[in-house]
């Protein structure tokens, strides 16, 4: 008898337990959204804005006030959100107290391809459409093709890794044969670095050759720079 009383009591539990448990999940998805907030991993190049991300969230002419929890599919809100072409990925949840909150991170340009139409190069090596919003300062790329994409995404981290390079070198250009030359900022000359290989050891030879012109004084002499050899470097004069 004293065994039956046990499990009467532990049945009771469960469902005392089971019960409080449905009232709070019907509680907790009745609860209104109290308010969005949405955070970027990287503020420094925004191409969406918080404004667009918002509308991504909550497709409707409510308000965010008379939307309950449970009217707000979470899977959705988030698979809009990464399939921006702005976005590269993206988290989105519910705080208890009703708080909607996205975690945002955007893609990264890291070169603008000059074509038809213009494009961007991204940190993934994708290619990406141009933002609506915001217009990224990177290096411009002429005569692209799909041949030279990862060759492009080569010379362009290479170039971005170097605080001298970066802040150099403003357009990169590939003739018919995908030879590349540079063109320099504030500089008015060009630098031919032929094919991309051996970046190392043709940009130890620039930087070494540049000082010493800078030491000289004749860097307004320059026409071009000619990186292309092994063990030399080339120099046409105006």
């Amino acid at each position: 008898m004293h065994k039956i009383k046990n499990i009467i009591k532990l049945v009771l539990v469960i469902v005392l337990v089971i019960s409080l448990y449905a009232f709070a999940s019907n509680r907790y998805e009745a609860r209104k959204l109290k308010d969005v907030s949405i955070t970027f991993t990287d503020y420094s190049d925004p191409l969406i804005s918080e404004k667009n991300v918002n509308k991504l969230l909550i497709q409707n002419n409510d308000s965010i006030e008379n939307l309950t929890i449970e009217n707000l599919d979470l899977n959705k809100s988030e698979l809009r959100l990464v399939q921006n072409a702005m976005i590269r990925d993206a988290e989105v949840s519910v705080s208890l107290d009703g708080l909607l909150k996205a975690v945002v991170r955007p893609r990264k340009p890291i070169a603008r391809i000059m074509g038809t139409p213009d494009a961007y190069l991204d940190q993934d090596n994708l290619m990406m459409p141009l933002s609506k919003e915001h217009t990224v300062n990177v290096p411009l790329v002429y005569g692209f093709t799909e041949n030279v994409q990862d060759k492009t995404f080569e010379l362009i981290n290479f170039i971005r890794n170097d605080e001298l390079l970066k802040a150099s070198f403003t357009q990169i250009k590939f003739d018919k044969r995908e030879e590349v030359t540079l063109s320099v900022r504030a500089l008015d000359f060009k630098v031919k670095l032929g094919r991309v290989e051996k970046l190392d050891h043709k940009m130890i030879n620039y930087k070494a050759f540049l000082t010493k012109m800078q030491k000289d004084k004749q860097l307004g002499d320059i026409k071009t720079i000619d990186l292309r050899f092994d063990n030399q470097v080339v120099v046409t004069k105006r």
